[in-house]
């Protein structure tokens, strides 16, 4: 009899446990919908959830709710990532649109968080060495981080910030997270003034991920000799995809070898250099093939040359003569000189605004995720860096000319030096009413004078 007692008083504990832990309930949102600091329309924005976004919801006020995880836990607004109108999140999925954010990375060393992006933010605690996180809404040479496992793009749902420059990005070949990860320096959740700079107004980190096995598979064995072994002679950026839009990766060195190969719509799969296996998706990023290649392909035109004679062993022919060399030489002779100073020049500026002299390079209208966006790109032209301030009042004026009913509007802005295909320099976006983030990445400065 007491047995029976003891086992219904455990299934009503256990009951009792799983009720506290399943607080609110799970909605998806009918249509990309902003995230809130507040339960206001007017409120800053934090975030966005895209169509059919698994959420989980509390705290229904004035026809808002806080928006949490939908794994989250805590009963308590603190843990909320922000607020949203409950009349866009519906009980059941009527859209699945997901989009990615964010980019898995590592520290190799320990790294301190910090509550705004600079190194005067106040130290909210610290990533250990080799932990991983995930990252998004630079600014400057700073970085918000996020748990790995983090569903929810929210400034709200972010740990702090760190400094970008110690992360790298997780491949095939990064080393294994330790097994016991470092705990960081529990704070308690207390409001901040909106002055502080602190990420969401209070400090409530998600909790850590479980500990990660540390067996390491048997290095694979090579599969022969394929793609081919470049040494980088200029500074060249690596992306996600095989676009100039897309996700920077990393920036591959002067004299840094590497192997490329996959060649397709004009660019290069690239890999370590001491690559043993041939698939695509072990690949550090794409880069374009004239960055490579140089002058548009000689040198894999010349490589190709040289795979050619070696196999039929017939005579190459030298750039600077006609005359055949003999043998099977297995170099091409390639006067480069012609090329020094070349350089696409910068456009010419022919309006003025804030000072700064700029032009309209280009305007398009798209649908991304069911909302349409209409993307000016703008060179700038000034000798001084422009700050974040400066790059939003410039953005802010070019919105006010070019905003439109039910459209929101995205700012690229180029300097002189930069590649006008590839990333933006400063990058502003709003919606119909107002600004909604603003972010610089100097990392697209290199190879120009302000750099």
């Amino acid at each position: 009899m007491n047995f029976k007692i003891l086992f219904l008083t455990l299934i009503l504990f256990l009951m009792g446990a799983v009720a506290a832990s399943a607080f609110g309930e799970i909605r998806y949102p009918d249509r990309p919908l902003n995230l809130r600091k507040a339960r206001s329309a007017k409120a800053s924005w934090v975030g966005s959830l895209y169509p059919g976004q698994k959420v989980r919801i509390a705290f229904l006020k004035d026809g808002w709710v806080a928006v949490f995880e939908p794994g989250e836990t805590r009963n308590s607004e603190s843990a909320a990532v922000g607020y949203s109108n409950v009349k866009y999140l519906k009980k059941k999925r009527t859209r699945h649109e997901p989009k990615s954010w964010g980019e898995t990375v590592y520290t190799a060393r320990k790294l301190n968080i910090r509550s705004k992006p600079s190194v005067r933010g106040r130290k909210l605690g610290q990533l250990a060495a080799m932990e991983r996180v995930k990252i998004d809404f630079p600014e400057d040479d700073w970085t918000m981080i996020f748990a790995p496992g983090a569903t929810i793009r929210s400034q709200m749902n972010a740990r702090g910030y760190c400094s970008a420059k110690y992360f790298e990005p997780v491949t095939p070949e990064s080393p294994a997270p330790k097994a016991a990860v470092e705990t960081v320096q529990a704070v308690e959740a207390k409001p901040v003034n909106s002055d502080s700079g602190h990420v969401g107004g209070t400090v409530a980190p998600l909790p850590e991920p479980a500990a990660v096995s540390t067996v390491v598979p048997d290095k694979p064995k090579a599969t022969g000799d394929w793609g081919r072994v470049v040494t980088i002679d200029r500074k060249v950026n690596l992306r996600k995809k095989r676009t100039s839009s897309s996700r920077y990766v990393r920036t591959l060195k002067i004299g840094e070898r590497v192997r490329v190969d996959f060649l397709k719509s004009g660019w290069y799969a690239v890999f370590r250099e001491d690559e043993l296996i041939r698939k695509e998706n072990r690949a550090l990023g794409y880069a374009l093939r004239s960055l490579i290649d140089g002058d548009g392909g000689s040198e894999a035109i010349a490589a190709e040359a040289v795979k050619k004679t070696a196999k039929t062993s017939k005579p190459v022919l030298s750039t600077k003569s006609k005359a055949p060399v003999g043998g099977v030489k297995k170099t091409m002779v390639i006067d480069r000189s012609r090329f020094t100073g070349e350089k696409r020049p910068d456009p010419t500026p022919n309006k003025n605004v804030h000072g700064y002299q700029y032009r309209l390079l280009e305007k398009s209208e798209t649908k991304r995720f069911g909302e349409t966006w209409i993307t000016l790109k703008v060179f700038l032209s000034t000798k001084k860096l422009p700050g974040v301030d400066a790059v939003k009042d410039f953005a802010s004026t070019l919105w006010k000319e070019h905003r439109r009913a039910n459209r929101s509007l995205a700012v690229m802005i180029y300097l002189p030096g930069m590649d006008t295909e590839d990333l933006a320099y400063g990058v502003v976006q709003f919606n119909e009413n107002r600004l909604l983030e603003t972010w610089v990445r100097k990392a697209t400065l290199f190879g120009t004078d302000f750099l």
